[in-house]
């Protein structure tokens, strides 16, 4: 199957009619920085199933609704907010000084095109290319409870990467709504029409099952772990995920690796290396279903 490619312009991250029902959001809110109507469109569509938003138009507006808590801080960083010491002034006036701040800008604009220096000086959490990424995934993933958000995050920039573009919105379904029990039986009941026989019939057009996507689904949770858990850890003794029965039977299975494999290679090799493997190992269990060798559903 062919790589994944980028749109200039991406589109919503996951389509209303394919969106999975979830109860109504609750809780501390998304507080987004932008004076762009479009720009707030798109987030409040991305984020209306995960999380409440409050919009702020200016610095200082910003600063006043940080008094109260919130679960995310995203600014859109374009003029007149591309200036990066505004971040430590967002974290320095945040009533609490751990909020996640998201930037969300253009991989061109050359006040934020060093994504990984500004992220690794503690600024800024992440930061989003609206013009190679799809943000609206990413920034629902931002939304999530802290202990899953930089794993979901992870992940779905994984399978951005490794799967074609059809199947980008089927991926993040599953990702950004799993459970305890990541099923197609648990994915069809959460479709509008509760059927599996429809979720496999929509499938069919991109040549792949519904199993097939679940176990990829699977496999890049538990890689995205292993990531995170290494991400700090560059030297010493690295500290493995629990190689507990059912990571280890996934990895086995679709990597030919054990967690502590895969811990140790992103130790050694670093975690592009665990990357790579990952991609490859998707795009080979996406052949195999176009071959009809995939696992049964």
């Amino acid at each position: 199957m062919p790589p994944a490619r980028h749109r200039s312009q991406p589109p919503e991250a996951i389509h209303p009619e394919h969106r999975m029902t979830l109860p109504p959001v609750t809780g501390l809110p998304v507080l987004i920085l932008s004076d762009h109507v479009a720009m707030r469109l798109r987030l409040s569509a991305a984020l209306e199933l995960f999380a409440p938003v409050v919009f702020a138009s200016s610095e200082l507006d910003l600063l006043a609704r940080l008094q109260a808590s919130a679960r995310l801080v995203v600014v859109h960083g374009v003029a007149p907010f591309t200036d990066p010491r505004m971040l430590a002034r967002i974290r320095h006036g945040a009533r609490d000084p751990l909020v996640p701040i998201i930037v969300l800008a253009s991989s061109r604009e050359p006040v934020w095109a060093n994504r990984r220096e500004l992220v690794a000086s503690g600024q800024v959490e992440d930061i989003i290319h609206t013009d190679t990424e799809r943000m609206e995934s990413l920034i629902a993933a931002w939304s999530l409870h802290s202990d899953r958000c930089r794993r979901k995050v992870e992940a779905l920039r994984l399978a951005h990467q490794s799967a074609p573009e059809p199947l980008h919105r089927f991926l993040e379904e599953l990702l950004l709504n799993d459970s305890a029990d990541l099923s197609v039986t648990a994915w069809a009941a959460k479709k509008p029409d509760s059927s599996r026989f429809a979720l496999r019939r929509e499938l069919a057009r991109e040549g792949v099952a519904p199993s097939t996507l679940v176990e990829i689904a699977r496999m890049l949770n538990v890689v995205a772990r292993v990531l995170i858990r290494t991400r700090h850890r560059l030297t010493g003794r690295p500290s493995a995920l629990p190689d507990v029965r059912s990571a280890r039977r996934l990895l086995t299975r679709t990597m030919g690796m054990s967690p502590s494999d895969m811990t140790q290679m992103a130790h050694d090799e670093g975690p592009d290396a665990v990357r790579d493997r990952t991609k490859q190992a998707v795009g080979e269990m996406l052949r195999s279903d176009h071959l009809g060798e995939g696992p049964g559903a």
